[in-house]
C-alpha cells in the first residue's frame, strides 16, 4: 500500500484526518507567524489533508491552495470548505507555474516521503525569488518519536503508521534544504502540540498523559532542542 492509499482508507473510514487538538494547531500557527510576521502570502500547502492545516497559515493568506496525494482527503476538504481551492497532487509534481507562490508549506508531510529531494526541488521551482519554504515534521530526537515511531526501536509499532513514515532528525532536514538550493535556513524544535487522537486506538487512553508531559517538556525549555516536532524554514535565493 502506498501513502495515498493509506490515507484514502483512513479518511474513508473516519471521515476526517485531524490528529491535533486545537491548541496544537495554534502552537504551529504562532510559530509560522513568528517566521513571517505581518505578511500576506500566496501559500501552497502541500499535505493539506482534509484541510485542517489551513488554520496554521490563515492569518497570513493573500490566497491559498491546498494539495494532497489522498483523493479522499481532498474530497473531504472540498466538502468542508467549498470556497477554498484543494487539489489532488503529488508533492513531486506540483500543479503550479514556476515562481508563482510566495510560500510553500509542507504540513507534516516530508517525513512521509521517500524522495524528499525531488519534493524540495519542486518547492523551489514554484517559489518566487526570496519566497519562503516552511515545514513541520515529527522530530527523531524526541523520546516518544524515537521509541514508538522509528523502525529501529524495539518498541516500534507499525500499526497506524503509513508506509514511508519516519520521524526526521533536524540535521537531516537542514542538509536536504541546503542541497536543494535554499538559504537562510532556520530551525526550531517545539512541543506542546497535543494530539486529539492517534491511529492506534489502544494508545488514545494514554494521550492525556502524553499531552501533559509534552506541555511540560516545552515549558522546561527541552522542547527547544528535543520537541516532538521540528520546524524548518528557509528562503529561495533572490
Amino acid at each position: 500500500m502506498q501513502d495515498g492509499e493509506y490515507f484514502d482508507t483512513l479518511v474513508r473510514h473516519a471521515g476526517d484526518f485531524n490528529p491535533f487538538a486545537d491548541r496544537g494547531w495554534l502552537t504551529l500557527a504562532r510559530r509560522f507567524s513568528a517566521i513571517a510576521p505581518g505578511t500576506r502570502l500566496r501559500v501552497l500547502d502541500v499535505g493539506c489533508g482534509t484541510g485542517q492545516s489551513r488554520r496554521v497559515y490563515s492569518s497570513h493568506l493573500d490566497w491559498y491552495v491546498g494539495v494532497d496525494l489522498s483523493r479522499e482527503a481532498v474530497a473531504a476538504a472540498r466538502q468542508r470548505d467549498p470556497a477554498t481551492s484543494f487539489l489532488q497532487a503529488d508533492a513531486r509534481h506540483l500543479p503550479m507555474a514556476d515562481a508563482s507562490v510566495d510560500a510553500v508549506a509542507f504540513s507534516s508531510v516530508l517525513h512521509h516521503l521517500d524522495d524528499r529531494p525531488r519534493a524540495l526541488a519542486e518547492a523551489r521551482r514554484v517559489l518566487r525569488p526570496g519566497g519562503l519554504i516552511f515545514a513541520f515534521d515529527p522530530n527523531l530526537h524526541h523520546p516518544a518519536m524515537l521509541l514508538f515511531r522509528h523502525p529501529s526501536s524495539p518498541l516500534y509499532r507499525a500499526e497506524g503508521v503509513s508506509p514511508n513514515e519516519r520521524p526526521l532528525a533536524p540535521a537531516t532536514l537542514r542538509r536536504e534544504f541546503a542541497a536543494a538550493g535554499f538559504d537562510r535556513i532556520g530551525q526550531r524544535c517545539v512541543s506542546d502540540i497535543p494530539y486529539r487522537q492517534v491511529a492506534v486506538g489502544s494508545l488514545n487512553t494514554l494521550l492525556p498523559i502524553y499531552n501533559r508531559i509534552d506541555w511540560l517538556w516545552e515549558k522546561s525549555g527541552l522542547g527547544r532542542w528535543f520537541g516532538s516536532f521540528v520546524i524548518t524554514w528557509a528562503r529561495k535565493p533572490d
